[in-house]
C-alpha cells in the first residue's frame, strides 16, 4: 500500500471521530505545551537577567560564604561574619584594586517612617534588612543612585527602591527610625535612593555607614578582637584587570586569610564576578525549568497511553475492514503501516498544537512579567520529535495486533 493512501485512510479515520481524536491528543498537547511554557519563562528571565548585566558591565566581584542547601538544589549563602578587618586591609594592598567595601548585617526589629512600620529581621530575612557598608559601592552602574547621593555622615542612610516601593512618601530628606535587636534606636536622614537590582531583586533594604553602627567582632586566629563582616565587594581599576585581581583575591583567601580559619568546614568562600553570578543563576534557572518540565512531561505518558488505547479501539472497530483489506491482497505490513500512520498523525497533531499552545501562554506570561520573548528552538524540535516518538511507540503494539487479525474471522466480525 502506498504511503499516501495510508495517510488518506488514516486521516479519514481521525476526522471521522473528531471529539475522540481531540481528547486522545489532549494529553500530548498539555504535556508539550507545559514544557514549552516553562522553557519560554526560563529563557525570558535569563535573557532579561543577561541584558541587565551586559548593559552594566562593571569590574566588581563579591566575596561570600556559601554552602550546599539541604535539598541539594542551587546554592545557599551564609550570613556569617568571618571576614575580618585584617582581611579587608590585606585585600586593599592587592595590585589594581580600586576599593574594598565590607558588608555586614544588622539585626533589626522595626523600621518606622511617620505612621508606617515594617517588621525587620537578620539581613534580608524580614520585611526589610539593614546592611552596613561603605559609600564606595554607590554610584556605579551596579549600584546606581536613582535619587540623591551616598551617605556622608553617620546619621545618613541610603535606601533601595524596594523600600521606597513599600513605604509611601519615603525619599531623600525624609527621616526613618530603625530599632535594632540589641536595644539601640537609630534615626537616619535618607540621603539617596539606590537601584541595587543586579538581576535579582533584593528585599527592602536600608544601607548605613559601618562607623559607628556596625559593631560585630570576632576573635581572630592571632588572638585579637576585630570587627568582622559577612561579605565583601571588591572593585578592580578596570575590566581588563578583573580576572587578575580575582585570581589574587582567591589565592589570598586560600592561603593567608583569617576567614579561611574562621569559617565552618562545610562552608566555602567564593569570589564571584557579576558574570559568575549570572552563570550560577542561569544554571539554577535551567535546573528548575528542567525539573518543572519533567513534571509536565508526565502528561506525555498519559497522552501516549491515550493514543495506544484509542488505537486498540480503532483496531477492534475496524476488524471487518481489516478482513476485507486482507481478502483483496493487503499484507501484514500494509495493515501495520495503516495503524502506525494513524497513531503517528495523532502524535504529530498533539506536538504541533502543544508547541503553539506553549508559545502562546509563554508569550502572555513573559509579557505580563515584562521579560523579552525567548523562543526555545531546541525544545520545540525536541517536542516535535517526542510527539513523533509517542505516536510511533503508542501505535506499535495495536498495529501489530491489527496485522495479526485472521481475515476469515475478521469477515465474520459484526
Amino acid at each position: 500500500m502506498k504511503l499516501t493512501e495510508s495517510i488518506r485512510i488514516s486521516w479519514r479515520a481521525i476526522t471521522g471521530h473528531k471529539l475522540r481524536s481531540t481528547l486522545t491528543t489532549l494529553g500530548v498537547i498539555i504535556g508539550i505545551g507545559a514544557v514549552i511554557v516553562f522553557m519560554v519563562l526560563g529563557g525570558g528571565f535569563e535573557a532579561n537577567l543577561l541584558g541587565d548585566i551586559e548593559d552594566d558591565e562593571e569590574p566588581v566581584m563579591t566575596v561570600q560564604t556559601q554552602t550546599d542547601p539541604e535539598g541539594g538544589f542551587g546554592v545557599q549563602f551564609v550570613d556569617s561574619p568571618v571576614y575580618t578587618q585584617s582581611d579587608v586591609e590585606a585585600l586593599e594592598e592587592i595590585d589594581n584594586v580600586d576599593y574594598v567595601a565590607p558588608d555586614g548585617s544588622l539585626s533589626a526589629v522595626q523600621l518606622e517612617h511617620r505612621d508606617q512600620q515594617l517588621t525587620g529581621g537578620s539581613g534580608f530575612t524580614g520585611a526589610f534588612g539593614v546592611e552596613a557598608t561603605t559609600a564606595d559601592v554607590f554610584g556605579d552602574d551596579l549600584w546606581e543612585m536613582t535619587d540623591g547621593k551616598p551617605f556622608e555622615a553617620e546619621n545618613e542612610a541610603v535606601i533601595n527602591e524596594g523600600l521606597a516601593d513599600v513605604i509611601d512618601g519615603i525619599g531623600v530628606g525624609e527621616e526613618i527610625t530603625v530599632r535594632l535587636e540589641d536595644g539601640r534606636e537609630e534615626t537616619f536622614t535618607v540621603s539617596g535612593v539606590v537601584d541595587d537590582d543586579v538581576g535579582q531583586p533584593l528585599a527592602p533594604t536600608v544601607y548605613v555607614p559601618i562607623e559607628p553602627h556596625y559593631t560585630t567582632t570576632v576573635q581572630t586566629p592571632a588572638g585579637t578582637e576585630e570587627r568582622a563582616y559577612s561579605s565583601i565587594e571588591i572593585r578592580a581599576d578596570d575590566v581588563e584587570q578583573l580576572n587578575e585581581v580575582q585570581n589574587a583575591v582567591e589565592e589570598y583567601f586560600e592561603t593567608e586569610s583569617d576567614a579561611q580559619q574562621l569559617k565552618e568546614d562545610e562552608h566555602e568562600i567564593v569570589v564571584q564576578t557579576v558574570e559568575d553570578v549570572v552563570d550560577q543563576v542561569t544554571d539554577i534557572i535551567d535546573q528548575f525549568a528542567l525539573f518543572l518540565g519533567g513534571i509536565a512531561a508526565i502528561s506525555l505518558v498519559v497522552g501516549s497511553i491515550g493514543i495506544a488505547n484509542i488505537m486498540f479501539v480503532s483496531v477492534t472497530e475496524r476488524t471487518r475492514e481489516i478482513g476485507i483489506m486482507k481478502a483483496v491482497g493487503a499484507k501484514r505490513r500494509d495493515i501495520m503501516q495503516l495503524f502506525l500512520v494513524e497513531s503517528l498523525l495523532l502524535g504529530i497533531i498533539g506536538a504541533v498544537f502543544g508547541v503553539l499552545v506553549g508559545l502562546g501562554f509563554g508569550f502572555l506570561a513573559v509579557t505580563v512579567a515584562g521579560w523579552p520573548m525567548a523562543y526555545p528552538v531546541d525544545w520545540i524540535v525536541i517536542a516535535v520529535a517526542v510527539g513523533i516518538l509517542v505516536g510511533v511507540l503508542s501505535g506499535l503494539y495495536p498495529a501489530w495486533r491489527g496485522a495479526k487479525v485472521d481475515p476469515i474471522e475478521a469477515l465474520r466480525h459484526e
